[in-house]
């Protein structure tokens, strides 16, 4: 294409274009154009990018995290608006803010204090110890490495440095605590009847217009979410070479040269008299004792007493000479093979001379090889020699299945014919990926609605999900998101529209009851009651927890001011429609009633409060003094 452009433009037509060219170098300098621009970023946060596949697999994580923790509740498509989306992208700036700043004055997280979390982490623990294999091991089993881990936690400890630090700053005096003590604490006093929104349903037709209206007017809160379904070809070592096997010769052979693995050695307790040269005995007077006193033992005197007399091995001579059980390599030479050479318990050897000087060595008992014969130990065999052949051969194929891929990435069937391999399918899935199977992985999904992927319809990159499992995916069914039809959804704006009328025809005559008792009509909310056979209900000093009531309306009985001495009237919502409420008497609390546990935890929420605050002044200076960028279209 470009040598075809270069024989087009020639003569006049190629100053022209020249000049065109020109200008933007003029005026903007080579510089402009020299400028990395970032591929993959969704924001440019000062000097630091935060990727595509970042945010796509954190705000994937918190989605995840949100359906936990509200269970049915959890609404997948409102969570994944664009306007979430957006929001949880914020907190990340603010997290990158947090940590640029912390690195400008100077803060940084310690490999030791790396090292103490690490420790006390249990699923990295063996008998409640740190174990490097644990730890990497669990690591392995979610996808990451101890490097990457370790990165992640530093970058998630410098974040909270600084709201730490403003926490801990926070001063908080006994007069505020003792002010919130009593707002805590407060107690209030009221009467009500209640307006049920329950009866009015019966009064109120919803007609198909209504529900229209509704539908159009509220389109986005039935969307259905984008999905796909998949084709892929999954290569894992656990289901190469299921029908291989070993003969029976090599299998032993194998047994024999890794013995040591399955059986301990021999093991011998012995007892030894040692007599040491030097300045007081030479060797020759100490090789002539060691004779004589072979000699007595084998008169019939006591090893034991000897040792205990004459030894020069002033630790084992307290205990009769005895130097507990010994295994091969356990000892010097001489000695060991002096011990190794007596041939039933209770044998003596003759005097043996080794560096330490000559010894009289005593066999006590003999313990024969133990472990795993080759009938127990031959399964184990034959497992770790599939393991290794399995793994040899995965990364022969998963080469072979790079290469393929890159070859045409047009369809799986290739590869699948190619490895040998079937082509496997998913149910449909969202960005919020599955909770089993190849889709319960963030990568796969990154990856299921990339543009390469899903746009381009290409087969992926191979992608590893797993210690020697790799997979390659193909869109093969694709719904964008979009307007769930009216009919599906009828029946729930219907129920949805009738509440709201009968809450709100609740509403209307909770206040129509206001104004007649305002006007005097009733001599007070009991005559009201009485007349209108409502039941009257006494609120006597409820606190703020009384939720018995419904949390929503024991919030809006709080936020009403003081009565003082005389009691004022208000509309207020319940759970099931709505209450009139005389609201009677404010009882504040008593500071001087708390405990010191109490005191402490309302201090703290007070430095808590105080630190938020400051922490959001900070993030607003930060970014008021940090360019950022977001690029719109990638969220």
């Amino acid at each position: 294409m470009l040598q075809a452009i270069r024989e087009r433009v020639t003569g006049i037509v190629a100053i022209f274009v020249l000049g065109l060219l020109a200008v933007p170098f003029l005026f903007f300098g080579l510089e402009s154009y020299m400028q990395a621009v970032p591929q993959d970023a969704v924001a440019v946060v000062g000097d630091e990018e935060i990727s595509t596949s970042e945010f796509q697999t954190s705000f994937a994580r918190y989605r995840a995290q949100l359906r936990q923790r509200l269970g049915d509740q959890y609404n997948d498509v409102a969570a994944n608006q664009p306007a979430a989306r957006r929001e949880h992208l914020e907190s990340m700036i603010d997290q990158l803010l947090l940590r640029q700043h912390a690195r400008d004055l100077g803060m940084r997280i310690s490999d030791r204090a790396i090292a103490d979390i690490l420790a006390d982490i249990e699923a990295f623990q063996i008998d409640g110890q740190f174990n490097a294999d644990a730890y990497r091991q669990a690591l392995g089993a979610i996808g990451e490495t101890p490097r990457s881990f370790e990165l992640d936690l530093r970058d998630d400890l410098l974040t909270q440095l600084l709201p730490m630090a403003l926490t801990d700053t926070a001063i908080v005096t006994e007069t505020e605590v003792d002010r919130l003590i009593s707002l805590q604490q407060q107690k209030r006093s009221a009467t009500l009847v209640e307006v049920s929104a329950e009866p009015f349903r019966s009064e109120i037709e919803i007609g198909q217009e209504d529900i229209a209206e509704y539908y159009q007017g509220h389109l986005d809160s039935f969307t259905s979410e984008e999905r796909v379904r998949l084709g892929y070809v999954s290569l894992q070592a656990d289901e190469l070479l299921e029908d291989a096997t070993l003969g029976e010769e090599e299998l032993r052979q194998r047994y024999e040269a890794a013995r040591q693995r399955y059986l301990t050695p021999e093991a011998r307790r012995a007892s030894h008299i040692l007599l040491a040269a030097g300045d007081e005995r030479s060797a020759e007077e100490a090789r002539a004792l060691a004779d004589a006193l072979r000699e007595r033992v084998r008169e019939g005197e006591s090893f034991a007493d000897l040792a205990a007399e004459y030894s020069d091995d002033f630790v084992s001579a307290e205990d009769g000479g005895a130097l507990g059980w010994i295994e091969p390599d356990d000892m010097v030479e001489p000695f060991e093979d002096a011990l190794y050479a007596l041939e039933e318990p209770g044998a003596i050897s003759e005097p043996v001379e080794t560096r330490f000087g000559w010894h009289l060595i005593r066999l006590e008992e003999i313990r024969p090889p133990q472990g795993m014969s080759f009938e127990e130990a031959r399964p184990e065999i034959l497992q770790e020699y599939l393991e290794r052949q399995r793994d040899e051969l995965f990364i022969e194929m998963s080469e072979r299945m790079v290469d393929l891929v890159y070859a045409d990435d047009t369809s799986l069937e290739p590869l699948a014919e190619a490895l040998g391999l079937e082509i496997r399918e998913t149910d449909w899935l969202t960005r919020a990926g599955h909770e089993q199977g190849v889709a319960s992985h963030m990568e796969v999904v990154e990856a299921a609605f990339s543009d390469l992927v899903l746009l381009d319809g290409a087969v992926s990159d191979p992608i590893d999900i797993d210690r020697n499992h790799m997979v390659a995916i193909k869109v093969i069914e694709h719904e964008p998101a979009e307007p769930r039809p009216l009919e599906e959804v009828s029946d729930s704006i219907r129920e949805r529209l009738l509440a709201e009328r009968a809450s709100q025809a609740a509403k209307a005559q909770a206040e129509t009851l206001l104004e007649r008792l305002s006007a005097g009509e009733f001599e007070g909310l009991e005559a009201l009651a009485e007349a209108e056979s409502l039941e009257l209900i006494e609120l006597d000093a409820v606190g703020r927890n009384a939720f018995e009531h419904g949390p929503q309306f024991i919030q809006a009985l709080f936020r009403l001011p003081d009565p003082g001495e005389a009691p004022t009237l208000h509309v207020l919502e319940k759970q099931d429609g709505y209450a009139l409420v005389r609201l009677e008497a404010v009882q504040p609390g008593n500071p001087a009633e708390a405990s010191d546990s109490e005191r402490d935890l309302v201090r703290r929420q007070i430095q808590f409060g105080r630190a938020t605050y400051e922490r959001t002044g900070l993030l607003d200076w930060l970014r008021d003094n940090t360019e950022i960028s977001v690029i719109e279209d990638r969220l």
